[in-house]
């Protein structure tokens, strides 16, 4: 680290003045050292799954589920359990 104390002001608003794809690297780098410590209590079997429905939305061959219905059920889901705890 530099020897001056950075704020994270100054690098919120340095990130976003960057380019677009400066600032997918960078949110990318960032997300990815969040993961690091948690691959240790992932299995491999997971894994293998993960990269392969990746590489189905990748080469088309998932249909994948449309934004709308997905939010959409996860709005249903929340009414139910809203619904649940009143009745509770």
């Amino acid at each position: 680290m530099a020897a001056t104390a950075l704020n994270i002001a100054d690098i919120v608003e340095a990130a976003l003045s960057l380019p677009r794809a400066e600032r997918s690297y960078l949110v990318t780098k960032i997300i990815g050292s969040l993961d690091d410590d948690d691959d240790s209590e992932v299995s491999q079997e997971w894994r293998d799954e993960l990269n392969r429905r990746v590489e189905e939305m990748r080469d088309g061959t998932s249909p994948g589920i449309p934004h709308e219905e997905v939010m959409s059920g996860a709005r249903e889901l929340l009414a139910s359990i809203q619904k649940e705890k009143q009745a509770a």
